[in-house]
This record gives structure tokens, sequence and C-alpha cells, in this order.
């Protein structure tokens, strides 16, 4: 009959999907779909070295002690910036920078007030006279009675004692006080994501990194997420924000003529394999350990993760390392004292985290494939009969 005829047919072809289908699973079931690679895959994969060569390490208590620190390498390009910072005072008048001149007198003077009885008879007078100048191209700076008078190279005492000597032909008891209104040259810039950028006038408190944020307002962006890039001449260094201390050396001091840039950035961690979803999160506080970003990702899935095989791929250069060397940091989340291990193994931008595949679920797969392929059958065998 055609039917049975019809019958015999699929029954050949299933057999033979049949045995194509345990032929996968004897090869290590490399052809069933699957999230990520099992533990023994990434295991296997050390022994193996492929295009990226990298090595499985257990997480320990020793091994978190022993890792690269966490400082960047901008940190310590920054703190050695700090030491090409030619020691100064931030007063130094130059040219362009305006001045202001308050000259003060006792008794008889150019500024102290016009004859009140005769010509010959004056009465001693106090007065008190503000001159507002701008240093020149070349140095100079022109006032009344003076002339012309060298200001670029000396400090705002240095001068305010030059031109009291030279009033002191014409004036009783001249005192002079000379202040740098405004400069265009002790001045720091900062841009980019900051609230209020500008030019900032350096002053004798030495002003810090850290200070020129706080002066501008603070970063637009929550500071976990820019970098700050300072320019120096023909030197550049660039750090995370939050990776400079206040007491650190990166916390360089401002020279003339810094440019400050806030520049943003966003540190992350990738999470695959057996999991709810594929994430990206952000690393939005200073310090976020393994423990939190496990749980940020929802956990394994308990359908289908093995927790023997929670695995941190790391891009990791040490201090004496050419180039960034590919590891795998392990760890076994059925022990109760990894619970702790993990708070203590911090997570770095980048970070890759691989929540391993269970190999039983592979064998779940397998049977609910052969499953799929006898259900056809079942009715038809069962009228044949």
């Amino acid at each position: 009959m055609p039917w049975v005829e019809m019958i015999r047919t699929v029954m050949k072809y299933q057999r033979i999907a049949l045995v194509l289908l345990g032929s996968a699973v004897l090869a290590g079931c490399a052809t069933l779909p699957s999230s990520g690679p099992t533990s023994f895959a990434v295991t296997q994969g050390a022994r193996n070295a492929g295009d990226v060569p990298y090595t499985v390490v257990d997480i320990t208590p020793q091994v978190i002690n022993a890792l690269p620190p966490t400082e960047s390498l901008g940190v310590v390009q920054m703190s050695a910036l700090s030491l090409t910072a030619t020691p100064g005072r931030a007063d130094l008048i130059r040219d362009g920078d305006t001045l202001s001149i308050l000259i003060f007198e006792v008794g008889l003077g150019l500024f102290s007030g016009q004859p009140t009885i005769a010509d010959s008879i004056r009465a001693p007078t106090a007065g008190a006279q503000q001159i507002v100048a701008v240093v020149r191209e070349g140095g100079m700076v022109d006032l009344p009675y003076l002339g012309t008078v060298a200001a670029s190279g000396s400090y705002p005492e240095q001068l305010a004692d030059e031109l009291r000597r030279r009033l002191k032909r014409v004036s009783e008891s001249p005192q002079v006080l000379v202040n740098i209104s405004d400069t265009a040259h002790n001045v720091a810039y900062v841009s980019g994501a900051i609230v209020k950028p500008g030019r900032y006038r350096l002053t004798a408190a030495h002003e810090k990194l850290l200070d020129l944020v706080a002066l501008a307002g603070g970063t637009a962006e929550n500071a976990n997420n820019v970098d700050i890039k300072i320019k120096r001449g023909a030197q550049v260094a660039q750090a995370p924000l939050n990776e400079i201390a206040s007491e650190s050396a990166a916390n360089l001091e401002l020279m003339p003529d810094d440019r400050v840039e806030v520049v943003l950035r966003r540190p992350s961690y990738t999470v695959f394999g057996a999991t709810e979803k594929v994430s990206q999160i952000s690393l939005d506080e200073r310090s976020v350990n393994l423990a939190e970003a496990i749980a940020r990702a929802a956990g394994p899935s308990d359908k289908s993760a093995n927790p023997r095989g929670i695995f941190v791929f790391r891009l990791e250069k040490g201090p004496n390392d050419a180039r960034p060397r590919a590891v795998v940091y392990h760890l076994n989340m059925l022990k109760p004292e990894s619970y702790f291990i993990a708070q203590m193994f911090l997570m770095r931008d980048k970070d890759v985290i691989l929540v391993s595949n269970s190999s039983s679920n592979l064998t779940q797969k397998f049977l609910a494939m052969i499953s799929q392929l006898l259900n056809p059958i079942l009715p038809v065998l069962y009228l044949v009969r």
C-alpha cells in the first residue's frame, strides 16, 4: 500500500538522522546550539594554544594580592608629568597683562590735592590714585609723570619698589601697590565635559588639577565616566578621573598655559554565556567586584549554566609586560568561600564574564532533538498496529 511505503521511507530517513545526531554527540556535541563554551572547552583551549594564547588561573586570595595594580598607565604618566613642572610664582608680570597700580601719598605730592591758601603754602594732605595700565609687547608700561617703565619679567612687589623710587623725586612719602588684575599667561584652560569650561587664572595658592575641576563646577557627567587629559607643551597624559586621588602625584600642580580636557568614556564589562541575556553593563561606580558584576547580570541561568565554571577574560598588562597578555580567571561558585573571594576580585574596564554552559544541558538538547524526530512516527506506528 502507498501509505505503508511512505511510512518506511520516513522511518529510513529518521534512522539516518539519528545516526548523524549520535555522531555529533560522540564528537563532543559541537554541532548542538549553545550560548557559549563549556568549562571543559575553556580549559582545553588554554592547553591548545590558538591564535590568541591564554592561561587559566583559579581566583584565590593569593592570586588577587598578586594582581597588577589597578592604577592605569595614564595615572603613572600623569605622576611623571608632575616631575617636569618648573617651580615658580604664578604672579610674574608678562606682556599683555593688565596692571592695577594704586599710589598713596601723605604730605605734598602729585595726587594729594590742590593748593588751599596760596601757591607758596600748601596744607599737607593724604590722597590716593589708581592707575590701570596694560603691559605692551616688549614689556613696557606707560605711567603719568614717570614715563615708560619696564614691567614684564618682574613681580608686582618689584615693580612697586621701582615706581616708589621714581615717585620720590616728585612726591612726598609715596607708597605703591601693584596687582595683576587680568592676565592671559598665568592661566590654565579647561574644556570638554565640564560645567564651566574656560580660562582660569593661577594664583599664589598653586592650584592643582582637581582644584581646577572644582573651580570649573565639576564634570558634566558621572566622574566614573570621564578621563582627564592634560597637555603641557609637547607632553600629554590622560587618566580616569576616579583614579586620581587628591594626595597622589597625579593630582599635579598646574603650570601656566596648561590645557586640561575632560573626555567622556564609557567603562563597562560584558557578560556572555548561560545567563538570561547577553549584557553590556556600565561601571558607574569607582569599584565593582565580581559578585556585584554577576548579580547585575541576573546571575547564572538555573536551566543551562554550570556554576563551577565562571570565567573572567581579561587583557592584562603588568609593569614588566611589553604588551597585554590574555588571562582567564576561573571561579567555582559552588564553593561557599568563592562568594567571599568574588567580593575581593575587582572588575576592570572591558572585562568579559563568561558563564559556562553545563554539559548536561547539551545532553538535554540532544534528547529533545531525538524526541522531535520520533514524535511524528509514534502515531503512525500506533495506527499500523
